[in-house]
């Protein structure tokens, strides 16, 4: 036999039922110190059981506003963060329509260039050939170089009327 049960053997003897908890019993009727551990034990635990005091309605009202304010807090977070999603979703699939076809485009259109090729006469002579450079054409808008690019720039919505340029 135990000298002296502890507080979570009292504790199970409480919650037991009375004939599982007999050895228990007998010793608390002969020994004053376990006696008076098990009343605190029992006293705590019937307090606790009607603790249920009534919150005025004020209280509750608090309770309220103040889970209705998390929730909208909430919420406008979750459309801010989800508009901002929208709009970077967007802005990359603008960029890869506008990759897709600026290289269809360059694909579609192959890169002639022309260079001027000038070759350094002999002193002697007085004036290259004309196979040897290029001539500069009358309007440089329509020049061979800027042909590429008349399917992306509408060159002539940068002129005037009388050709000059704005």
């Amino acid at each position: 036999m135990k000298q002296h049960y502890s507080e979570a053997d009292l504790l199970e003897t409480y919650y037991t039922q009375p004939g599982d908890s007999m050895p228990v019993m007998m010793h608390l009727a002969g020994c004053t110190d376990c006696a008076a551990r098990y009343e605190r034990l029992e006293a705590k635990l019937r307090g606790t059981a009607t603790c249920h005091a009534e919150k005025p309605e004020t209280f509750w009202a608090r309770q309220r506003i103040g889970v209705m304010r998390k929730i909208d807090a909430q919420r406008t977070r979750s459309g801010s963060v989800a508009r901002i999603t929208r709009v970077a979703a967007a802005a990359i699939f603008a960029l890869v329509i506008g990759g897709v076809i600026t290289l269809r485009q360059h694909e579609a259109t192959p890169a002639t260039t022309t260079y001027a090729t000038v070759t350094h006469a002999p002193a002697t002579t007085a004036a290259p050939s004309d196979s040897t450079l290029t001539a500069v054409p009358a309007d440089p808008w329509k020049s061979e170089e800027l042909e590429d690019f008349h399917s992306m720039v509408a060159w002539e919505s940068w002129t005037t009327e009388n050709g000059d340029r704005s």
